[in-house]
């Protein structure tokens, strides 16, 4: 029962949302992604103008869409980098009063700084201007403020221009644009400041002067009434059938003539009408209603606007009211733009200019109120006593009227402002309802005040203050909670439609201040699957580069020489106390003797005398005049300035036979910091003969310098780093688990750092023809194993006990094994030729090597013996061995993934493919591997079946490459995300035991690895398996993993002989296409669940697409740069037609001519001549991108394209145009589909299903929805309604979970059954901490 009940809970929502007319949008600014939003000429007109550079006006009626206008176009500008203020000249009018010029004109450059966000001390600038005239000082103020405090393109909207008519002083702001204008003759940087002028007057009437008058200068830009056509955007959202939307919108432009704001309203009326019966009629029924006669004056606040437009011109009302009524009685009445009062109605928008040069009334709505009789009415009656008598019963009534009604009049205006600030709002708020009678008005408009800025809250802190303001309401009741839930809803779904899941589920949490069923709803379908086995997260920094020990469990971050640490546990990441690496920068000691004798070293004798109380410390090496060097140890522990240390014989052995002649030198250095020492003398004797350097003193052995660096290497598992100095040849070694360094060695910096082996006992480097090994605990160089000249191609084994070497040449290749430990070749596999890639397990024991004809051969080591050999479907990009060598990943670029056993090399026991960076990671033990792309997730998998275990683990959209995926090494823990990015750490779930039909032949159904292709047909009740010995089975969609092991068993019929890798079902389900990994196609009756007697194996490339004809005559096949019509009935092919290049997506439309996408934007059509039997392909349009995905319109109006771009946008078959609305999806798209309807359209990606509105005008985002792994190759299907008919709001997608195929219904209308519980504050703690690792916000 609950779930029924949730379920209805959310269509209401729905239903509400689409059947209340929510989608007409009557007074506010309508801002241009709002669905509603109708792009009309002069939106191109005015962007283009402003990114030319030049000055606009826009003049035009009150309710015409010049607020929208403006919305739109500053988007666009700050899209392409313009600062954008918009100046509203009521708002600043409202607050002034009009009385002072020189508060009017300091208010107009305030609120340019605020809206610039630009910080200036204005008002001491302002004071120290005062000298200056209004206009000069907002000459001024342009160029010293603006101009030098923003860099960027400047666009200034002034609107409202007809508050000027009533202040005298106000033309000077006018004159100030024009001399900035003028400016840009000798001031160039004024070129970047644009200004655009809007209202409701004539120019003429603001200012005479031309030379003066910023009209002069300004391009018009004209704002039309809408059109019928740009009307049929409004069709679908009528609530009524095609038929009747078409005859509703003509009896509303008949009405409106496409007057904006009663076209919108309007409309809106009809969608919220039970309409039975003829459209035309039910509008004309609203018009009389609604819109006509005097009460419309009172009730419609538009048509109020107009009657005091003309009323309350004190000065001008008596000539209006004459003209327009002659105008009224079909009096002819030839335009003349010099009379002021023709200007006057214009503006106002009562009358237009038709095509013969005369005045006509706008439209049938104004003629309806504003009569002959109207005018009549207003003219005034010239009878002065009884004027006199009257006026003094008005003065009687209206003291009393004053008082209560016109002196707040300026309050309900601020109140009714869409952008007054909120501190002012709240003060007029008081004062209002300071008024007596005032109160529950006052309590009212402040109401729909503080809901309208709500809508329009950007940020948190701004809805802060809002809900602070609606708490403070009489009788507010849970409004604050309702303001703030809806804030948090929008946030949730821009997060949702940018595919920020993180964000969309704090912002959902967040909304829960006021819970319901579908927000606790939404939120459980954030959490998914996945985020339940969520440990902790750790948010990184760009250049930041991180590695993960999966062995003492700590996290290292590197920031130059700043290191950060934290440790895992079982409660999560805790912080360790931050340290700062450093290198050793190592000076030596160096003495020299010339030796001027002639003829060979036969003897040689070196005696020492060293005070330093830890000699281990020093390293000390005798130089002879060739450069031969020899380290010889003191063999004491310490030694004082008393001691002479004799050096053994043996240690100068290598230096007998070297020329006697030259400079001998001895180097002393000490490689410890802390304790200092003393060189006091040395005696070198070479044959008999002494040279002897005493230093009474003694000479100070230069101590070590610990200097910060960032010149580290960190080794593959995380555990060690080595710091290099500059200034020497000094690498230091540091245990990051434990920050401690271990020894600083002498390498020479032109040696290569290979790593340390196992247990860091040694540190291994290369030079050009050989191996070190050097001790970490003495720092000696203990081994120098002579492997040859392929020293650059040597890398340890993940065991760090051996050397793997490859030496490649174009006749064959050696791949060689080398143990640290015995020093010697152990094993050696000769491979003819270059291998393209080469893998080594992590024990040493198996070696494979991939060609270039996408053959891998696995070796045994030890043996030399081939293991086997596996031929790929691709070439790969990268190869991994699992330790121990039983399971061989491959990596297809940016292609896809498979995972082989090597036992059993003929099949793949899992195989994925699709677009995106792919990777592959096997845990330590070789028993799991991970598998998938950031922008999906990552699955575990057994490595010897392929089957997954628990959900994706570790979806990101940060689209960084230096990605970390890695087990723990008791592989319980896995740790995923980018290296300078965000980090997370999952539990691992348990392998799965063994599926239960795993061991069934060829003929199973469903494979351990759940990568078999999968359709479900239209109607949600069926769904198509493709399995891997070529057969297709169509089962009921609720079959259970039993039902298929049952049907495994039973297959009468002959499929094709290899593997099912793509399927296609026609539009109603009938017709099943299949192809197969050798390029035979079939088709299949989803009725019987048997194939056409027919199967055609297609020649040259890969087959890459399938589609059936509506009349499911025809089948296409595509082949990269080739189609094929193939005859459903008779298997005959009956057209092939060359591409000309290669191409990725192809529809059928209605009309069964086949469309298709290029690489290289081109959309074609594939159509037959009059008698059937010709095909010919026609260019239809070319965008600039490759159309990756076409998909035709149930009734075929048009055609959706997505480029290579991710952009969507819809083609208009009849116009052969592109329609203007279009949209950017997140992330790379893996399918269109439509709705049952037809007027929505779905976009998924990687885990998102995207659904947007289609109409003539275009593609309008609606909603999305989070999603779990689609089954491979699975496509959106329209589900039943109640009827048995293709519901237009019920969709279906196959998807995995567990390895276990199922058919789930898409979110957007029906919420999961399960649902989120728990406190709002405690959810936001758990999460905020789950997910950014860091203190829960304390700000609800």
């Amino acid at each position: 029962m609950a779930g029924d009940s949730t379920d209805q809970t959310t269509v209401t929502e729905r239903d509400e949302l689409e059947s209340t007319g929510e989608f007409f949008i009557v007074g506010p600014p309508l801002h241009a992604v709002r669905a509603g939003y109708i792009r009309r000429k002069a939106d191109e007109r005015l962007c283009e103008t402003l990114l030319a550079g030049h000055y606009a006006h826009v003049l035009a009626p009150n309710n015409s869409g010049k607020s929208s206008l403006v919305a739109a176009t500053a988007a666009r500008l700050e899209n392409n980098g313009f600062k954008v203020a918009v100046l509203d000249l009521e708002q600043i009018g409202l607050r002034d009063g009009g009385a002072d010029p020189g508060r009017w004109y300091y208010n107009i450059a305030y609120r340019l700084l605020r809206q610039l966000r630009v910080r200036y001390d204005l008002q001491t600038w302002w004071q120290d201007k005062s000298i200056l005239s209004n206009r000069q000082r907002l000459f001024e103020f342009y160029s010293e403020v603006i101009l030098q405090f923003v860099p960027e393109r400047v666009a200034i909207f002034v609107d409202q221009l007809q508050c000027m008519e009533d202040l005298p002083f106000a033309g000077e702001l006018l004159v100030s644009i024009r001399a900035a204008h003028n400016a840009r003759t000798t001031d160039p940087d004024f070129s970047r400041l644009s200004f655009v002028l809007l209202g409701e007057c004539d120019a003429m009437s603001l200012i005479g002067e031309p030379q003066l008058s910023p009209f002069s200068v300004t391009q018009q830009v004209i704002l039309n009434d809408f059109t019928r056509a740009e009307l049929d955007l409004f069709g679908t959202e009528l609530n009524l059938d095609r038929e009747g939307a078409v005859e509703a919108l003509d009896r509303i432009h008949y009405w409106t003539g496409g007057q904006p704001y009663l076209t919108q309203k309007l409309a809106r009326a009809v969608a919220r009408a039970n309409v039975e019966g003829g459209a035309a009629e039910a509008v004309d029924d609203i018009v009389n209603r609604q819109l006509s006669g005097r009460a419309a004056l009172r009730n419609e606040p538009h048509m109020g606007h107009i009657h005091r437009a003309v009323v309350n011109d004190t000065a001008r009302y008596e000539a209006l009211l004459n003209l327009y009524g002659r105008i009224r009685k079909g009096i002819e009445v030839a335009a003349d733009l010099g009379s002021p009062f023709q200007r006057r109605l214009i503006a106002i928008g009562l009358v237009e200019i038709d095509d013969d040069g005369v005045l006509r009334i706008r439209n049938r709505l104004y003629a309806r109120v504003f009569t002959a009789r109207w005018a009549n009415e207003h003219l005034p009656v010239r009878l002065r006593v009884p004027a006199m008598v009257l006026g003094g019963l008005l003065l009687l009534t209206l003291v009393p009227l004053w008082y209560t009604q016109w002196l707040p009049r300026p309050y309900v205006d601020i109140l009714t402002s869409t952008s007054v600030d909120l501190d002012s709002a709240a003060s007029a708020y008081q004062n209002l309802r300071s008024f007596p009678g005032h109160a529950e008005t006052a309590d009212g408009i402040f109401r729909r005040f503080i809901e309208q800025r709500a809508l329009m809250a950007d940020d948190a802190a701004e809805i802060a203050d809002i809900v602070a303001l609606a708490a403070d309401l009489p009788e507010a009741g849970r409004l604050p909670e309702a303001l703030e839930a809806g804030f948090w809803d929008r946030e949730t779904h821009a997060a949702m439609a940018a595919e920020q899941r993180d964000e969309a589920l704090i912002a959902t949490l967040q909304s829960l201040v006021m819970a319901t069923p579908a927000r606790r709803q939404r939120a459980a379908r954030l959490i998914g699957d996945d985020y339940p086995q969520l440990l902790a997260s750790l948010p990184g920094r760009r250049g930041v580069r991180t590695v993960f020990d999966s062995e003492s469990m700590v996290v290292t971050s590197l920031s130059g020489s700043q290191v950060s640490q934290w440790s895992f546990a079982k409660q999560g990441l805790n912080r360790r106390e931050g340290w700062t690496i450093s290198a050793l920068e190592v000076t030596p000691l160096v003495r020299r003797v010339i030796v001027d004798r002639d003829g060979k070293v036969s003897r040689i004798g070196l005696k020492l005398t060293i005070s330093h109380t830890r000699l281990s410390d020093l390293r000390i090496k005798l130089i002879a005049p060739s450069g031969r060097t020899v380290e010889v140890k003191t063999g004491s522990g310490r030694s004082s300035s008393g001691d002479e240390i004799r050096i053994a014989p043996q240690q100068l052995r290598e230096l007998v036979g070297e020329s006697l002649a030259g400079t001998w030198s001895i180097s002393v250095r000490d490689e410890t910091p802390g304790i200092a020492g003393q060189l006091v003398g040395w005696n070198l004797s070479l044959n008999s003969q002494g040279s002897i350097e005493d230093f009474e003193r003694g000479l100070n052995i230069p101590e070590p310098v610990e200097r910060e660096t960032d010149n580290v290497w960190i080794d593959s598992d995380g555990r060690y780093a080595i710091a290099r100095a500059t200034q020497s040849d000094s690498a230091r070694i540091w245990d990051l688990a434990f920050a401690e360094p271990l020894r600083a060695i002498a390498v020479n910096e032109s040696e290569v750092l290979i790593g340390l082996d196992a247990g860091a006992r040694h540190l291994v480097t290369a030079t050009q023809d050989s191996v070190n090994l050097w001790s970490i605990s003495s720092g000696d160089k203990v081994a120098s194993i002579p492997i040859g000249a392929a020293s650059g191609d040597v890398s340890l084994t993940a065991d760090g006990e051996h050397l793997f070497v490859e030496r490649r040449s174009d006749v064959e290749t050696r791949l060689e094994f080398w143990s640290l430990n015995e020093r010697a070749l152990q094993a050696e596999v000769i491979v003819a030729g270059t291998p393209s890639l080469v893998a080594i397990d992590a024990t040493g024991t198996r070696v494979a090597a991939a060609d270039y004809d996408r053959a891998i051969r696995v070796w045994d080591l030890a043996s030399g013996e081939l293991q086997g050999q596996v031929d790929l479907p691709a070439q790969p990009s990268e190869i991994k061995l699992a330790p121990g060598g039983a399971s061989l990943g491959v990596v297809y670029g940016n292609s896809g993934v498979s995972l082989w056993r090597i036992g059993t090399p003929m099949q793949h026991v899992y195989e994925e493919f699709g677009p995106g960076p792919w990777q592959l990671r096997f845990s330590q033990s070789g028993a799991s591997v991970l598998i998938g792309q950031p922008g999906r997730g990552f699955q575990v998998h057994a490595a010897s079946s392929g089957q997954p275990a628990g959900p994706l683990l570790g979806m990101r959209n940060d689209g960084a490459k230096d990605d970390l995926l890695t087990f723990s090494r008791d592989e319980r823990l896995v740790a995923t995300g980018n290296r300078d990015g965000m980090l997370r750490f999952w539990q691992a779930p348990p392998l799965p035991a063994p599926a239960a039909f795993a061991d069934n032949d060829g003929h199973a159904v469903w494979s351990p690895s759940g990568d078999n292709v999968v359709a479900a047909l239209p109607g949600g009740e069926k769904i198509v398996i493709g399995d891997r010995a070529g057969h297709v089975h169509i089962m009921p969609a609720n079959s259970t993993a039993d039902d298929m092991d049952v049907l495994s068993e039973d297959v009468s019929f002959l499929g094709h002989n290899a593997a099912v890798r793509m399927l296609s079902a026609s539009d109603d389900g009938v017709l099943i296409a299949s192809a197969a990994t050798d390029n035979s196609v079939r088709v299949w009756d989803a009725r019987t669940g048997e194939p056409r007697a027919w199967s055609i194996d297609m020649a040259g490339g890969q087959v890459t697409g399938l589609a059936i004809s509506r009349d499911r005559e025809l089948l296409a096949v595509l082949g990269d740069t080739d189609v094929y019509l193939v005859n459903i009935e008779t298997g005959e092919t009956v057209a092939e037609t060359a591409l000309g290049g290669p191409h990725q997506a192809m529809a059928f439309a209605v009309d069964s001519g086949l469309y298709l996408g290029g690489e290289d934007g081109s959309l074609s059509m594939l159509e037959a001549d009059g008698n059937g039997k010709n095909w010919r392909l026609r260019r239809l349009w070319r965008g600039d991108a490759a159309i990756r995905w076409l998909a035709a319109s149930p009734f075929g109006e048009f055609l959706v394209l997505v480029d290579g771009r991710n952009f969507a946008s819809q083609f208009v078959l009849q116009d052969g145009r592109i329609s203007e609305a279009m949209l950017q999806l997140p992330s790379t798209v893996h399918e269109v589909s439509f709705s049952g309807s037809g007027s929505r359209v779905m976009f998924r990606t990687a885990r998102w299903v995207h659904r947007a509105s289609a109409s003539v005008a275009g593609l309008q985002l609606l909603d999305s929805v989070f999603i779990p792994k689609a089954a491979r190759g699975a496509r959106i299907v329209a589900g039943l309604a109640d009827d048995g008919q293709l519901a237009a709001n019920r969709s279906y997608l196959p998807v995995l979970r567990n390895g276990a195929l199922e058919l789930t219904e898409l979110g957007f209308d029906t919420p999961p059954a399960v649902a989120l519980f728990g406190n709002r504050d405690e959810l936001l703690d758990e999460w905020h901490s789950k997910l950014y690792a860091i203190e829960p916000s304390t700000e609800r």
